[in-house]
């Protein structure tokens, strides 16, 4: 059989050009070992076709999870879309189909097989979901630069470990496109209503089972503990129950929480934990047959799967992607509204850091408060973040916001 006709029958949308992908089962002239853009020179790596190379490049970043998936993901869109449209090998790249790249991520067309709502890439079988759509619609300016920087830098080091002989992007443009408006953050989060739609699709959730009560439990513990602090989904997946501190305040004697995290760029940072995130999380430990508080040094995960026969072992990224994407969904069924309902739909982890921000500085804290909450200031060592100023912030958080899950029924 000759590899156009095993094409065929596999690679017909992106969903199977990805899976065949990753399965490492390209035909030869699709897996670049035959890429004109090879370099004919000594290697200093071994892989000698193009995905196996990608693999080695992104392993430098295994260690910076947000990272590596970023560029993971443009780079596995950008090499489908290759297969798919160029019918040619990612090491056979040119500078003009680059160029056509970028014409495309304005415009993915067709949208039927590139454009759809966002799902998970895999299922829980671990397999590529046949849903699977590399995009959401048209990029905008500052997406398709980072796309750029991710390949680009991708290229690049391939280049310099002399599997290719040259990078076809040639440089990296500076353009600065259209300005993204930061009014523009608003689209990615909930309005009022869809909030309360959530809310009260929790409050509505059955708990006829245990394991109900426990997915029950682990709901509301999610939104209160991502709504309330703006954690970002990497620091939650690494933190486990001991890197809950308590610090006696000497202006009001109450012993105030706070969860130790590190944060973007390896930056450690404590986020108050109010009471009433405190009382989600005992609901939570309590559902799972967990003492009500944690005990110092803790080493169960602030998030684990709710599978636990066998221990409490971390959850990973996707299948907290897919929990809330669950919540989202399932609450924007009972939306009337179709746009409402599609807006909740769209939603994803993420959107509750946005919330929280938008919800503290509505409510009244201070905007440096919020900075250092979320973790966007420069904070060059822990000694300069002292009891104090923690304390200072805790109380900010706690005089000015409320997570108002009282609406929702226990």
């Amino acid at each position: 059989m000759s590899d156009n006709l095993a094409l065929r029958p596999t690679l017909i949308t992106p969903s199977d050009a990805y899976a065949t992908l990753r399965k490492l089962t390209l035909p030869q002239h699709l897996d670049g070992s035959a890429g004109t853009n090879r370099n004919p020179g000594r290697q200093q790596i071994s892989a000698d076709r193009d995905w196996d190379a990608i693999q080695i490049w992104l392993s430098q970043y295994r260690d910076r999870q947000a990272t590596f998936l970023a560029y993971e993901k443009e780079v596995s869109r950008f090499y489908v879309w290759v297969i798919l449209t160029l019918k040619k090998p990612l090491s056979s790249v040119v500078h003009e189909d680059w160029l056509r790249y970028t014409d495309f991520l304005l415009d993915p067309q067709p949208a039927a097989l590139w454009v759809g709502a966002k799902r998970p890439r895999f299922g829980r079988d671990g397999r590529v979901s046949e849903a699977y759509k590399p995009f959401a619609g048209p990029l905008q300016p500052k997406s398709i630069s980072f796309a750029e920087r991710a390949i680009w830098q991708m290229f690049a080091w391939l280049r310099d470990a002399g599997y290719l002989a040259g990078n076809p992007l040639l440089t990296l443009s500076r353009r600065r496109g259209t300005p993204v408006l930061k009014t523009k953050r608003t689209d990615r989060m909930l309005e009022d209503n869809q909030w309360l739609c959530l809310l009260n699709w929790l409050a509505a959730f059955k708990r006829d089972t245990i394991n109900a009560r426990r997915q029950y439990a682990r709901n509301r513990w999610l939104i209160a503990l991502f709504y309330s602090t703006g954690i970002r989904s990497s620091e939650a997946l690494t933190a486990q129950m001991g890197d809950i501190v308590r610090v006696q305040d000497p202006v009001t004697q109450k012993t105030r929480a706070f969860l130790q995290v590190i944060g973007k760029g390896s930056k450690p940072r404590d986020i108050p934990l109010t009471d009433e995130v405190l009382s989600e999380l005992s609901l939570y430990r309590q559902s799972f047959g967990l003492p009500v508080t944690p005990a110092p040094r803790e080493a169960t995960p602030i998030i684990f799967s709710i599978q636990v026969k066998k221990g409490f072992s971390p959850i990973t990224r996707q299948a907290l992607y897919t929990v809330f994407k669950g919540m989202f969904e399932a609450a924007a069924e009972t939306l009337e509204d179709e746009q409402d309902a599609d807006h909740l739909r769209a939603a994803s982890t993420h959107w509750l850091r946005h919330m929280a921000a938008s919800a503290m500085l509505r409510n009244g804290t201070p905007l440096l408060v919020v900075r250092d909450v979320l973790g966007h200031a420069d904070l060059a060592t822990t000694s300069l973040y002292s009891h104090s100023q923690a304390l200072d912030m805790h109380r900010e958080v706690e005089a000015h916001n409320h997570l108002d899950l009282h609406q929702v029924g226990k």
